[in-house]
Order: C-alpha cells, then sequence, then structure tokens
C-alpha cells in the first residue's frame, strides 16, 4: 500500500554527506542541514567531531551557492568560520560566482587520543541589506589528512531572510518534520488549519515526483525507492495555491 507524502522542505541544491561509499567516516557533523531565519544577523555552528584518534586536516570550500542573489553574497553578507579563523566573501574569497565555486581553506580539527574531539564550524548571515527571501549554500569538507581515503561530507545552510516588521501569516510554517535526512519515510505534521489538501514533491532540478492527496494534519512519504539526494515538497490548499515550501534530505 502507496504511503502518502509530505515533508518539510525549503530549497535546495546539492548532493548531501559522503560521498565515497566505501571510505570510512573520520568526523561526524552535528547535522547535514541547518536551517535559520534571519531578520538582520544570526549565529549558526554546526559543530565537527573527529571520530578517530589523531588529528584531522580538513579542507573546506563553498561548493554551491549558484541560489544566493548578488544581494545575499556581497562583501560581509556572510561570513563562515572553522575552529581558528573566520572569513567573508570580500573580493569573493569564499564564493567566485564565475568559477562556480569557492577556493579550499585548511583547519585543524585535533583528537587528544582518549576520546573523541569537537569544534565549531559555523555560518554567520548578516543581511542587513540583502533582499528577503529563501536560500540555500552547501559548503563541502573533506578529510585530506594522510591515509584518510578523502571522506567527505557536505552541509547545506538554508537561510530564510525576512524584512523587519513583516509578520509571519503562513499557518503551514509550523511544520515538523522527520526523521531528516530520511531513508525508508518521512513524516510531516503541519497545522490543520492551513487547509492543505494537496502535496507536490520536486527535484532539484523542478521536475515533479509525486502529487499526494492529503487530509488532516500530518502525512507520511515512503522514501524508500527516491534517489538520495534533496527535494522541495509543496503543501498547497483547496483552491490549488501554493502554501508553503519545504525540503528533506534522502539518503
Amino acid at each position: 500500500m502507496k504511503k502518502i507524502l509530505l515533508a518539510f522542505l525549503m530549497i535546495t541544491g546539492g548532493l548531501l554527506a559522503s560521498k565515497a561509499g566505501a571510505q570510512t567516516a573520520t568526523f561526524t557533523t552535528a547535522s547535514d542541514t541547518v536551517f535559520m531565519t534571519v531578520v538582520t544577523s544570526a549565529d549558526s555552528n554546526n559543530y565537527i567531531t573527529n571520530i578517530t584518534g589523531s588529528n584531522l586536516n580538513i579542507k573546506w570550500h563553498v561548493s554551491n551557492a549558484t541560489d544566493f542573489p548578488p544581494s545575499w553574497v556581497a562583501d560581509t553578507a556572510f561570513q563562515i568560520c572553522d575552529d581558528n579563523e573566520c572569513r567573508n566573501n570580500a573580493l569573493n574569497a569564499l564564493w567566485n560566482p564565475s568559477l562556480g565555486s569557492g577556493p579550499f581553506f585548511t583547519a585543524m580539527y585535533y583528537a587528544n587520543g582518549a576520546h573523541d574531539s569537537t569544534e565549531a564550524f559555523g555560518f554567520f548571515p548578516n543581511l542587513t541589506a540583502a533582499v528577503s527571501g529563501t536560500h540555500w549554500m552547501n559548503v563541502t569538507l573533506t578529510d585530506f589528512t594522510s591515509g584518510s581515503g578523502g571522506y567527505s561530507k557536505t552541509i547545506t545552510f538554508v537561510i530564510n531572510h525576512t524584512a523587519l516588521a513583516v509578520p509571519n501569516v503562513n499557518k503551514a510554517t509550523e511544520v515538523n518534520m522527520y526523521p531528516n535526512p530520511a531513508h525508508d519515510e518521512l513524516n510531516v505534521v503541519y497545522d490543520p488549519s492551513a487547509d492543505v489538501k494537496t502535496i507536490a514533491v520536486y527535484n532539484i532540478i523542478g521536475k515533479v515526483m509525486s502529487v499526494y492527496k492529503v487530509n488532516g494534519n500530518s502525512a507520511n512519504l515512503n522514501t524508500e525507492n527516491i534517489p538520495s539526494g534533496i527535494y522541495f515538497v509543496r503543501l498547497m490548499n483547496s483552491r490549488g495555491e501554493a502554501v508553503v515550501t519545504r525540503r528533506f534530505t534522502k539518503q
């Protein structure tokens, strides 16, 4: 029996997590997808844990920011901090639109031998002069320690920038989604007063994958046969109007 779908999705871009199926993980991140709502600025640390007994030499770079409008990649619009330095985008230092990616930076993530070591890795937007909207950026981290095999993960930062003093009247933004990333299924719970009747699932290039009729205030999505990646879920009301769009990752 086909399970009903739904999911809390927000935008998308880029494939997630470990690139090498046969590689052994050498570090973990607190989350593969970080969501934040920003009026002017915000702090968001996504901690990296070294799960080996040795120090790790991790290189990282902005691997995708094509979803960001020009005002979001201005010199001081955001900065990224590893465990020892913060950098902004002055002179396209973090993201070069003409190259389609950013340069690599190196940070040492230590282990004390007896147990794992966790250090901060953060994305800090400062969107005072930027246009409002919801956009995403990918940052890829790779272990370049000799003999590590190049284990890598991608973190997606999803930023919702709202104008000052503009109230959020969208009832469907009260959405709970679990688990995310999803494996075989994704559960979504939303406000019943939002009048959600239809849910459509899109892939990262905007192709409709599935359309479902729903009732009540929750739905269950069978993600077993969906390829790994990032997807949009659009909730629509009885008039066919888009109520809200959310995103989830399938691993």
